[in-house]
Parts: structure tokens; C-alpha cells; sequence
């Protein structure tokens, strides 16, 4: 036999019996070190000891301490079972993948454990391409996604969630003749971003240099002055009035209550505030006392057309009978009964009627409530000239300003809708929150770009523009050369979050980790391997794990590894 041959055979032979001898020899060690697959991922170091957590018999769904306890009491001994998706979410309360029409991949068919210390939500691209690389449909109805995306390069453009009377249509941003935004609000972007608008001086010195950008031409509205990040800073929060507004765009309603605003709220508060701050003002005037010539709230009352009086008594030459020099009430002559029409002076008022213990004087109007029409300040009756009640001025002042602010107010930025002989109704602005519901996306890795460099907003003039940047945008950084990654999993959830587990789960904080320091026994175990390669030593304990409590303390040799 020729040399080269018969080395060929022996070395045949030999390698496989040695290697049979080799693991014999760990077996009768009770040395496990060689099945091991390579350290697991830092978040599942803390039981990277105890394989048969997770390739073992599962516990079934849904998971409760009954059904742990049956999965510790089944599991083997044995190292190559299949992780099952139960194993995963007996901890992880995330959903499960987005359902598929061929099959529904496994969590450990993407997420690979014992590559190192890596975390396993970095998702390589080949995991999403092997499925998404062709989306042929088999039957039924057409997958409103793209079918084929093997790279970035490929992608189509964006397609967004636009709702439209009560349906949601995805429209791809390429096709402006679809797509609107159908906000119900009046914003124009193009006015909020002109130099030198009135009140930014004060919003500067009110917010601080923050809250405007100095430019070449003056000072402008900084764009995160109504969009601020959410507390994580990857999302924006919702524009609300009171914090983004009510600054530039205070709700006055009438110059007569100089500094009051109406609340920015449903039209049935907003006519309770009216009525309740004209009630309030009528009931004021009535009281005023004499001598206030001058003050602001006379010169209103005056404005109100409910001060005609004069304010201080009259020289003696005007000065109606009955009033002493010095304000007192002179006594009516002897001959002269009160109440009666002497030479064609009209006679004095009766006294005012006492009211009820629970009235109060005048019958003060209560914030959006209505007032008896017989009612009237001082026991005095509308008609023939006199003062009118507070019922019918509050009435009067009503029938012109409430459609004044409704018009010059509400209406301003709100779609009003109006019908015959009802309160005005402010439609919902539904302004969307997420245009792409199933990505995923944080401005706080992109504040170094300014703004504009991927929202047009300083050409936009209409609430229906949709400022949402284009592929192409995004393809200037996101490429394999430019420096931004350019994985799947940047951009792209693929978890069904519909199918998320609510709070309150099944498993307490010591199933999930249990201390050394809660029940030693002799002896040290292998934990695995470290980075370099080299076993690690650390005493032994109980299990640790969400089965851990069922299975108890470990029971292998003290001497040598596991």
C-alpha cells in the first residue's frame, strides 16, 4: 500500500476514536465544557450555567408557578433540545413576531445566543432578508408591502398611515396627488418661521435664547419651541395649547377685561366663562361706591354702559333734591308722602324687597347658569327705562360676544361647525402621532442635523403637507460608506405589539434571580467560558432562573466541573 494511502487510513480511523475517547472521558469527568457553544449574551449571563432553562421542556402558556413546576419536573439533563418560544417569553414580555402567511419564525431564529457578549436585539440583515428578500403571495389577498427588499439601496420609498373618515390608507410619499394630512387644524408653517415676528423678543426673554434662533435678518421662532422630544428623546410630544401657544397666541376676547383670557377648552366652558365673567362684572358695578371717579373698574362699568350716574355728588346748582353738600339724604318735606309724583319728579324708588336667606343681593349669576327673567338688581324691574336684570344685559352682551370669539378665536387655528338655535362644536384635530406606526426611529441620535435639512417646513403654507423626509434623505447618511448603519432593525420593528403582555405577569423578582447568598452547598460549578476562552470558577447555589424555585439546589460532584 502506498505510504500516502496508509496514513490516510490511520489518520481515519484514529481521529474519530480519539475524539470518541475524548468525550468519553469528559462524560465519566461529568466535564460538560465541551458542549458548550461560546458565552452567552450579557443580559443571559446571569444563568448561563443553567442550560436546561432554556433547552429544556418549556413550561406551557401562559405561564404560571403551576406550570413551571411541571417544566423543572420533566427537564433533562440533555443540552440539544430546540429553544422553544415559551422558554423566551416566560421572561420576555415583548409580543411575538408579526404573523406570517407561510410560518412564524422561532425567537431563536433570529436572536442566536453564544456568539459573545453581544445583545441580541442587533438583528444581522441576512435574518430579515431570507424571508423579505421575495414576499410572493401564495393566495388570498395581495400584502399591501413591498415584496422584495434585499438592501437599503432597494428600498422603496416610505409609505404612510393616513387616516381619512375613519379608514387608514397607506400612501407612499412619492405620490403627493394621495397623500394630505387630514389634521383638522389651520398652521402655517411658512408664518410661524418669519424673522422678526411680533412677540419673539418676549418669548426669548420669557424662555431663554432657547426659544428663538438668531438669524442674519432677525430673530425667528426656534422649531423646538412647539416640538419638544419626549422624555426618552426619540419620539415628539403632542402640541398642546397651554405650553406651545398660549404664548404667542393669548385667547382675549374683549378689551373691556383687559389681561382676561378665555380657557382653552369645549365650547360649553367657554360660554360658562363668558357668562360667568359678565355676571360677575354686572354685580361689581352695582356695588361700586361713590367716590371711585377715575378708578378702572368704574371707567369699565362706564364701558359696560352700567355706570351712568355721575360718580361723586353734583355741584348745588345740578344737584338732584334730596342730596345734602355733603352726600348725606336730605328728609322729604312734611307735606310730601315718599313714593308719590310731586310737580313731575318722579318718585323714589321703593325699598328693595329682602331676599331669601339662600339669595344672595342682586342674584349674582354662577358661572354658566341662567338667571330668572323677573329678576333685577335691588328688587328694580326691567322695563320703561330702567336698568335692564342681570339676566337680560348678560343676555345682550352675549348675543355679540360669544359669536366674536367662536370667530376671531376659535376659528382662527379650529375647524368650528355651527348649527341653527345650537352651541358651536370644535372638530377633533386628530392630528396623527405616528406616521410609521411599525418603525421605529430617535431624533435624539439625529440632533447634530439641523431641522430643516429633513422636514421642508420653511416652504410649507397648509395644514394638508406632510413633512415627513423621503428615502433619499435618509440615504445620504445610511449608506454603507457615509458612516450611518444601514440594518433592517435600525428602522424596522418586527414584533406584533397588539399581541404584548399586559403588566402584572406571573413570576416574582427571586424566580428571576436568586442570590448566591440564599442557600450555598460545597463545592464549585463551571459557569461557562469567558471571553477568553478559559473556564470560570464561582461557588455554587440554587438554580437561577424563572424554574429555579421548582427545581431546587444543584446536586452535582463538588469536585471538578458540572
Amino acid at each position: 500500500m502506498h505510504p500516502f494511502r496508509r496514513w490516510k487510513l490511520i489518520l481515519s480511523i484514529a481521529a474519530p476514536a480519539l475524539a470518541a475517547l475524548w468525550i468519553v472521558a469528559a462524560a465519566s469527568r461529568g466535564d460538560q465544557r465541551l458542549y458548550l457553544g461560546g458565552p452567552v449574551s450579557t443580559a443571559h449571563a446571569m444563568f448561563e450555567s443553567e442550560c436546561r432553562l432554556c433547552h429544556g421542556p418549556a413550561p406551557s402558556t401562559p405561564v404560571t408557578p403551576a406550570s413551571l413546576a411541571a417544566a423543572a419536573a420533566a427537564a433533562p439533563s440533555g443540552f440539544f433540545l430546540k429553544v422553544a418560544d415559551a422558554s423566551c417569553t416566560t421572561c420576555h414580555a415583548g409580543p411575538a413576531h408579526a404573523a406570517s402567511e407561510t410560518f412564524t419564525p422561532r425567537c431563536a431564529s433570529c436572536h442566536i445566543e453564544h456568539l459573545g457578549r453581544a445583545v441580541l436585539v442587533q438583528i444581522a440583515d441576512r435574518h430579515c432578508v431570507q424571508c423579505h428578500g421575495s414576499l410572493e403571495t401564495k393566495g388570498g389577498q395581495p400584502s399591501p408591502y413591498h415584496r422584495t427588499i434585499p438592501t437599503l439601496a432597494q428600498h422603496p420609498e416610505f409609505a404612510v398611515d393616513v387616516k381619512d373618515a375613519g379608514t387608514v390608507a397607506r400612501v407612499r410619499l412619492d405620490r403627493p396627488a394621495e397623500l394630505h394630512d387630514t389634521a383638522q387644524m389651520k398652521l402655517n408653517h411658512v408664518k410661524h418661521l418669519e424673522t422678526n415676528l411680533k412677540g419673539v423678543e418676549e418669548l426669548e426673554k420669557a424662555f431663554g435664547e432657547a426659544a428663538v434662533v438668531k438669524l442674519e435678518g432677525g430673530a425667528q421662532v426656534a422649531c423646538t419651541f412647539c416640538h419638544r422630544p419626549d422624555e426618552r428623546g426619540q419620539y415628539l410630544q403632542p402640541i398642546a395649547y397651554a405650553q406651545h401657544c398660549a404664548a404667542c397666541h393669548p385667547l382675549h376676547f374683549d378689551g373691556r377685561f383687559p389681561g382676561a383670557v378665555v380657557p382653552h377648552g369645549t365650547p360649553r366652558i367657554v360660554r360658562a366663562f363668558l357668562r360667568g365673567t359678565l355676571s360677575e362684572a354686572f354685580d361689581q358695578c352695582q356695588t361700586i361706591p361713590d367716590g371711585e371717579a377715575g378708578s378702572p373698574i368704574r371707567e369699565r362699568c362706564v364701558e359696560l354702559d352700567l355706570a351712568k350716574a355721575p360718580p361723586t355728588p353734583a355741584a348745588a346748582g345740578d344737584r338732584p333734591r334730596g342730596l345734602r353738600r355733603g352726600g348725606g339724604v336730605e328728609a322729604p318735606p312734611a307735606d310730601e308722602p315718599r313714593g308719590s309724583r310731586l310737580r313731575g319728579r318722579a318718585p323714589e324708588p321703593e325699598p328693595a324687597p329682602t331676599p331669601e336667606p339662600d339669595t344672595p343681593r342682586g342674584v349674582r349669576l354662577r358661572r354658566g347658569g341662567d338667571e330668572e327673567a323677573g329678576d333685577a338688581p335691588r328688587g328694580r324691574r326691567a322695563g320703561r327705562g330702567e336698568p335692564p336684570t342681570p339676566s337680560s344685559w348678560v343676555a345682550g352682551q352675549m348675543a355679540t360676544l360669544e359669536p366674536r370669539v367662536f370667530k376671531q378665536r376659535c376659528e382662527y387655528c379650529h375647524t368650528v361647525t355651527r348649527e341653527a338655535d345650537a352651541l358651536p362644536q370644535i372638530v377633533s384635530t386628530a392630528i396623527t402621532a405616528r406616521w410609521l406606526p411599525h418603525a421605529r426611529f430617535d431624533h435624539r441620535a439625529h440632533r447634530p442635523v439641523a431641522c430643516g435639512e429633513c422636514h421642508r417646513a420653511a416652504t410649507s403654507t397648509e395644514t394638508r403637507d406632510v413633512l415627513l423626509p423621503s428615502i433619499a434623505t435618509c440615504r445620504e447618511c445610511h449608506t454603507p460608506h457615509a458612516g450611518a448603519r444601514t440594518g433592517c432593525v435600525e428602522c424596522h420593528r418586527y414584533h406584533d405589539k397588539s399581541r404584548e403582555r399586559s403588566l402584572d405577569g406571573p413570576l416574582k423578582i427571586h424566580q428571576l434571580l436568586r442570590s448566591f447568598k440564599d442557600g450555598k452547598i460545597a463545592g464549585s460549578i463551571v459557569v461557562g467560558r469567558n471571553p477568553s476562552g478559559f473556564a470560570v470558577n464561582v461557588p455554587s447555589g440554587y438554580l437561577v432562573g424563572p424554574i429555579a424555585d421548582a427545581v431546587g439546589p444543584l446536586t452535582r460532584p463538588t469536585s471538578g466541573a458540572w
